[in-house]
């Protein structure tokens, strides 16, 4: 292994060194393209910005009325101090920019041999060697008539030393200032300064003798200048040599760092994975209080730390999985804890009913039928679950029980939608809570006693209640009743409103929830569940 993955990392590190040497020099190539045109375009986007303020300074100053109306006066009297007074005008105009090296006011009578704003290269007239780059505009009275010429001449020198000779660094072999026919307007050679330039190209693109040189080009919007620069390739590849050995070196150091990191990274993961693997060979046995000794914390370590949490998480859904099965039996042998000889329970209690009404007494059948349907109801096997008006039916039975026995008036006002009847609820839920009421809520010596059985379906939860007008209960007293879990020794059986407050968290979870409300009024004991019709959606 450790063989293999040397030659697999010496194989990648010379292909990559071999492409890395192959690209280096069009990458320099295209970087420096980019570098030199972005400072080309910066200075050549300054320059367009002052030729163009000097374009309009030309124009400004050739529609000037003060400029014009000392012209047409000097014209008229040849007075000199007109002309003073148009230099002074004209040297207000010459510092608006620093390019500007002069603004002259020509007279008809010089000819001037071609008048436009586009800039014109010139021979200088003071100097044997120089040039001038000038904008020339007519100053025309009302008719239309030339009076005159505004002249701003910029010269070719401070042109070069102000935007060319900062963009060289030693190795440039050229840098030119073209017009629009590819005259050169300026550069570092005087004697350059007014021929054509032949090799011209768009931004950007190689010259045809692309082995020689390299060659960038940004043309201005204002006007069609350009600037024009080339380099000798081989002082920009000048580098890639030093970059040669710098890679050699750097190949025989990832061979050798490469082959110790291979046999450490081989011993550290190693003993780690054989001891997870031997970890997972055992709770794959069945020996789930197994766990891995994590003993670093890179990736391996990470994955057995999880492996542990795994394992832990599975005993603890094993064990609330066991705990939710005994808690759901304890649950319904308590609901089903009179189930001693029923045929024998219900046949008698049949007789006793058909004795009665053959002797006449047909409230004490009455009676009797209703304890039969209760007892059935709370000893049937069959069924976890009931429709709302089955339940109704039984606390109906056992309130009239109640009345019978205590020999007082109990009220029972029953306020249960008609949607609500025909949804399930576990067996015997509702009893309890009328019980409850009976036994804790009312007070039955002091008469006027009220209760309100109600049940109302609302965006899809089912909600019972049961509410009293009886003597309250205390908090203690609430806490006790929700949350006691021995049996009771009182009432029809042992269900307690702790027992429908569990079968509800049992069946519904967080879904299925019992409350209760108490005060000096009476006492309201509440229940919401999932509203279904269909008894399967209960299966559990």
């Amino acid at each position: 292994m450790i063989l293999m993955m040397l030659a697999v990392t010496a194989s990648l590190t010379v292909v990559i060194t071999m492409i890395f040497y192959g690209r280096s020099a069009d990458q320099i190539e295209e970087n420096y393209v980019e570098n030199l045109y972005a400072r080309i375009r910066q200075m050549g986007e300054a320059l367009d910005e002052s030729l163009g303020e000097i374009y309009f300074l030309t124009v400004q100053a050739s529609c000037d009325e003060d400029i014009l109306a000392k012209t047409k006066d000097y014209l008229a009297s040849g007075e000199e101090e007109r002309l003073a007074e148009i230099a002074q005008l004209l040297r207000m105009y010459s510092k608006r920019n620093v390019d500007v090296g002069s603004i002259y006011l020509m007279l008809p009578q010089e000819k001037i041999a071609e008048t436009t704003l586009t800039p014109q290269l010139i021979e200088d007239p003071l100097r044997e060697s120089g040039h001038l780059l000038v904008f020339s505009s007519p100053v025309e009275d009302s008719d239309g008539r030339i009076c005159a010429y505004i002249m701003s001449n910029l010269t070719e020198r401070s042109l070069y030393y102000n935007y060319l000779d900062g963009l060289e660094d030693g190795k440039t072999s050229k840098a030119m200032l073209l017009d629009g026919t590819g005259r050169i307007v300026s550069a570092k050679e005087l004697f350059e300064v007014g021929r054509n330039h032949e090799a011209k190209q768009e931004n950007g693109e190689k010259p045809e003798n692309e082995q020689e040189m390299i060659s960038v080009q940004y043309q201005m919007d204002f006007f069609g200048y350009s600037f024009w620069m080339e380099r000798e390739k081989s002082e920009v590849l000048f580098d890639l040599k030093e970059i040669q050995a710098f890679m050699a070196v750097i190949l025989a150091a990832v061979f050798g760092i490469g082959a110790v990191l291979i046999i450490l990274i081989t011993r550290a993961m190693y003993q780690p994975l054989k001891n997870l693997t031997e970890t997972m060979e055992l709770v794959s046995g069945g020996e789930l209080f197994r766990r891995v000794e994590v003993t670093a914390k890179d990736e391996i370590g990470t994955l057995s730390k999880n492996f542990n949490d795994m394992l832990a998480h599975i005993e603890s859904l094993i064990g609330r999985l066991v705990q939710e099965e005994m808690l759901k039996k304890n649950a319904e042998l308590e609901a089903l804890q009179y189930q001693i000889t029923p045929h024998f329970m219900y046949n008698t209690l049949n007789s006793i009913k058909y004795a009665a009404l053959l002797r006449g007494e047909e409230e004490i059948g009455g009676l009797i039928e209703d304890f039969t349907e209760l007892l059935q109801a709370s000893i049937k096997k069959k069924g976890r679950f009931v429709t709302v008006a089955d339940e109704v039916h039984f606390a109906q039975n056992y309130m009239n029980l109640q009345r019978m026995r205590y020999e007082e008036e109990i009220v029972v006002d029953y306020q249960v939608q008609e949607e609500a009847f025909a949804c399930f609820v576990p067996r015997l839920v509702l009893q309890p809570l009328v019980e409850n009421a009976i036994l804790h809520g009312l007070d039955l010596k002091a008469g006027k006693n009220r209760t309100v059985i109600g049940g109302k379906v609302e965006e899809g939860r089912l909600c019972l209640w049961v509410e009293d007008n009886g003597r309250g209960m205390s908090e203690a007293q609430i806490e006790q009743l929700l949350q006691e879990n021995h049996k009771k020794e009182k009432g029809l059986s042992g269900i307690g409103v702790s027992n429908v407050k569990e079968r509800m968290q049992l069946y519904y979870g967080e879904a299925g929830k019992v409350t209760c409300v108490s005060s000096e009024a009476g006492t309201k004991v509440c229940m919401c569940l999932p509203a279904y019709k269909e008894q399967d959606r209960y299966a559990l």
